[in-house]
């Protein structure tokens, strides 16, 4: 489990009322494993079946062990109160998964805290900067502490029969504690995919059961808290993909700490600065950032890469006529520049307008003005014309399908956004072509946007869309300079 969700759980359920489950387990040894399930496994979380957040969960083998590293984010509401966590974490364990030493990065409802240690002869060696400040603290303890991440491997790693338990101690890096875990073996039951999961009940958060289950190869398939209350499943890694880049562009509250960018030199005044230089890093192997539309780009060593964006500046190719812009006039499964309804609102928003550059500015505007912001996405933009509402998705594909229907090529952009007061957020908008391309943003009614706008990707397919994915809560950014 990760940090982020152990917090929560700690501070809502000390006093609830329980429901315990009650489930008929078949008998049959628990099998061994020899080996932990190495790679990346996904996870989604969910509360009274509404999905609320994600985790990441990365095995690895190193020398004399194991590296066990996890992200996730979640937002929660329980009686009455609202709370939200996101966490990155590194474990270095023993081939047993004894913790040999930590990195954790968590944020909890604003609140900033980076943990790291080591264990030693005599306990764990805690270090905790929160808010500036600095402490160092020795849990002491002579028997082997483990991470929270190792709890549904040990009991298979052991080969611990079903009906026994075993009791362990554990490193609770919110409270900054070691404190005992008792793991019981319910008993082997069928999975609904097929094959066979061993079922798991541990006591991590006081008084309400955590029910875990746990495939033959170690890879964890599903956990239960109160009753299916709050339940955690494996998922497939394009879906998590896909939900987490639309999550991070929604700007959707359970990953905004997560996708959050922050920077140490704050940009004063983004609608006047004229040229934004920003070094992003580190970038996947093989993600190449696009440019245009007044962006260029140069790509440095260990992932870095240097963004220029300048409005007015247009690259090779986009004012002398030898690009194809076809395929930017052609409706797709999300912007619907061919419906009646889209072409019907074009006369009364463009009335005589002939240039591409008017046209495209009264669009901008239009659209700003007449959908109000909101966190959910729409999808199609027939939904955010009758509800007159969506989120900067929402927003960028309607404008590209008022914007191709009357005839102005337009592709839809996502990428980061500068934020007064925080730092860069993901974010989606467009760009037009009137004698060059020009980024526009239809949700802050920008002609051009601001240069604070950095293109990752082009598209609006959900497979185009995923690539934000491998970058959210991974990449950093620095501003290098700004010109006003």
């Amino acid at each position: 489990m990760k940090a982020c969700r152990r917090s929560l759980f700690l501070s809502f359920f000390v006093s609830c009322v329980l429901l315990h489950l009650s489930i008929t387990a078949f008998a049959g040894p628990t099998p061994s494993l020899t080996q932990l399930p190495l790679g990346v496994r996904w996870f989604s979380i969910s509360m009274n079946g509404e999905r609320t957040g994600f985790s990441r969960l990365a095995i690895d083998s190193v020398p004399e062990g194991y590296s066990i590293s996890g992200e996730g984010s979640v937002k929660m509401l329980v009686l009455g109160f609202s709370r939200e966590a996101s966490s990155q974490e590194n474990y270095r364990v023993t081939r047993d998964l004894a913790l040999k030493s930590f990195s954790v990065s968590q944020t909890i409802d604003g609140s900033h805290m980076q943990v790291t240690g080591e264990r030693t002869t005599r306990g764990v060696k805690v270090t905790v900067d929160t808010a500036g400040s600095r402490k160092e603290k020795l849990l002491k303890t002579k028997v082997p502490v483990y991470p929270m991440a190792a709890l549904n491997l040990l009991p298979l790693l052991r080969g611990t029969p079903p009906g026994k338990t075993i009791q362990v101690s554990v490193l609770d890096v919110e409270a900054v504690k070691v404190k005992s875990v008792e793991i019981r073996v319910i008993g082997r039951e069928p999975l609904p995919a097929g094959g066979m999961a061993t079922h798991l009940r541990n006591d991590l958060y006081p008084f309400v059961d955590n029910d875990v289950w746990v495939d033959d190869a170690g890879n964890t398939v599903r956990e239960s808290v109160r009753n299916d209350l709050i339940v955690t499943e494996a998922e497939d890694a394009a879906s998590a993909a896909r939900f987490l880049a639309e999550a991070a562009v929604a700007k959707r509250d359970l990953v905004l700490d997560f996708s959050l960018i922050k920077v140490a030199t704050p940009i004063e005044r983004p609608a006047d600065v004229r040229q934004l230089v920003v070094e992003l890093s580190p970038l996947p192997a093989g993600f190449i950032l696009p440019a245009g539309a007044g962006q260029t780009v140069v790509r440095g060593d260990e992932g870095r890469a240097v963004v220029t964006v300048e409005r007015g500046a247009g690259t090779a190719g986009e004012k002398n006529g030898t690009e194809d812009h076809s395929p930017y006039l052609q409706e797709t499964g999300r912007i619907l520049s061919n419906s009646r309804e889209i072409k019907d609102l074009l006369p009364g928003i463009i009335g005589s307008e002939q240039s591409p550059r008017g046209k495209l500015d009264w669009l901008v505007r239009w659209v700003a003005a007449n959908v109000d912001e909101a966190v959910t996405d729409s999808f199609s933009p027939l939904e955010t014309l009758a509800s007159r509402k969506g989120n900067c998705q929402s927003h960028a594909r309607l404008y590209a399908s008022l914007a191709r229907a009357a005839g102005i090529p337009t592709r839809f952009v996502s990428g980061l956004v500068y934020v007064s007061g925080k730092g860069f957020l993901y974010h989606s908008w467009a760009e037009s072509f009137a004698g060059g391309w020009v980024a526009v943003d239809p949700t802050f009614g920008q002609v051009p946007a601001d240069v604070t706008h950095i293109k990752l990707v082009e598209g609006d397919s959900p497979e185009e869309m995923a690539a934000i994915a491998g970058l959210v809560g991974k990449i950093s950014a620095r501003v290098v300079e700004q010109r006003y």
